[in-house]
């Protein structure tokens, strides 16, 4: 077994300039957002984002992961019992192999989820290296949202045995509970987004009438549930939020201020962004509402008997491409509703739950990187996309600086 130093400044170098290799890699996918490059550039970057994944030492959470991995290994296991299997089973006495088994599972989940979406898959390679993976490699929880973002694509892109591979997107999603407790209010919204196959007023009355789900989730009782993968202390979450630490903070929970603040910010910002250029784009989808209204002339005059005359079948296949595609409206949906429910957890209803809502909110980054990427390949709303892209890579290059500088102050 081997010793790592947290906060070691070269390690984070290292993070850092594997960033950077994988940015220069992709540029040509983002630049030209057609979405395309080399076989060789796309393979260096998925080997790349899956040593980035193994070796993701920037941030607390790969050494937090490594004192609940000794603890498996020492008999007092408080992770999930997935976790505890793959230790013993798999990965005795190897946390690399350890970390190697769960997010090469989650990478292979998730890029195969992203290579059965409507959109390049290049370009939403491209979008996520480049900004949100570093939240993907941060903590175990990235396998259960793999999970159920694979299941939620399965749904609604099957294959050639659609009930078949319903079902198993459906057992999925549900499975993703058995590897992190938190999956729970992923599973909800992901159930949510199913029942709400479309962004109208219904879908919104819904979002408001299941808020006293919410409200309930506030009961510590509950919160205890989510959070205690992460300790072992099940009873004592006030010990828990006192030693959470925020994604901009290094080892010592003192360390606040305008630095932690402005990353908190470049974070959290494009999240609601997209979610807007989203709905909008939903909204104004005039292609996709000609199409559903021909759709509706076409099964009553079925019903009559009679066909529809002087339509042109080519133009029928232009009008259903000028639309969202379904499965992309499905991501729009689901990050509406991460992005509405997580940020009610800022309110602090009976308790202080800001925690809990900087967990949740991080489910947001799959959804906005698919989202972020069909918009600039269709050139949708692409100054607002460009921009808030720019944003979201500003916000990881900040991180990434911000825990180096605080690496090596220190060290000192």
């Amino acid at each position: 077994m081997f010793e790592l130093v947290q906060n070691n400044p070269l390690l984070i170098t290292l993070n850092i300039v594997m960033l950077i290799a994988m940015w220069y890699t992709m540029r040509p996918a983002i630049r030209y957002a057609d979405g395309e490059v080399s076989s060789g550039r796309l393979y260096f970057t998925l080997f790349m984002w899956f040593a980035f994944d193994v070796f993701s030492i920037w941030g607390s959470d790969w050494f937090h992961l490594y004192v609940r991995y000794k603890e498996i290994m020492a008999g007092h296991p408080t992770v999930e019992y997935i976790y505890t299997w793959i230790a013993f089973h798999l990965a005795p006495f190897n946390y690399i192999l350890f970390r190697i088994i769960v997010w090469g599972a989650a990478q292979l989940l998730l890029w195969d989820a992203f290579k059965r979406l409507s959109v390049s898959s290049h370009l939403v390679l491209a979008v996520f290296v480049t900004v949100w993976m570093i939240w993907f490699s941060f903590g175990r929880v990235s396998l259960a949202m793999a999970l159920v973002f694979w299941g939620l694509t399965y749904y609604y892109k099957p294959g050639n045995i659609p009930l078949l591979h319903k079902v198993i997107g459906i057992l999925a999603i549900l499975l993703s509970f058995y590897f992190h407790k938190s999956s729970i209010f992923l599973i909800f919204v992901a159930f949510l987004t199913i029942l709400t196959n479309k962004i109208t007023r219904m879908g919104f009355v819904l979002s408001f009438i299941a808020l006293p789900a919410l409200v309930y989730m506030l009961n510590k009782e509950y919160i205890d549930i989510i959070l205690s993968s992460m300790t072992d202390k099940i009873h004592d979450l006030d010990a828990y939020v006192m030693k959470a630490q925020y994604y901009m903070e290094t080892e010592e929970k003192e360390n606040t201020g305008i630095g932690p603040l402005i990353g908190i910010l470049l974070e959290k910002i494009p999240f609601y962004v997209i979610s807007a250029l989203g709905l909008v784009a939903i909204f104004n989808d005039k292609g996709n509402q000609e199409y559903e209204a021909y759709a509706e002339i076409e099964e009553a005059e079925a019903e009559d008997g009679e066909t529809s005359m002087g339509y042109d079948e080519e133009e029928e296949e232009a009008e259903v491409a000028t639309g969202i595609p379904e499965d992309i409206k499905v991501y729009i949906r689901i990050l509406f509703f991460i992005v509405f429910f997580s940020s009610f957890f800022l309110l602090n209803i009976a308790m202080n739950t800001q925690v809990l809502y900087d967990r949740l909110i991080k489910f947001s980054l799959v959804p906005a990187t698919v989202i972020v990427a069909y918009l600039l390949e269709n050139q949708k709303y692409v100054r607002y996309a460009w921009w808030t892209y720019c944003l979201a890579l500003l916000g990881t290059c900040y991180q990434m600086i911000y825990m180096l500088y605080c690496s090596i102050t220190n060290a000192k």
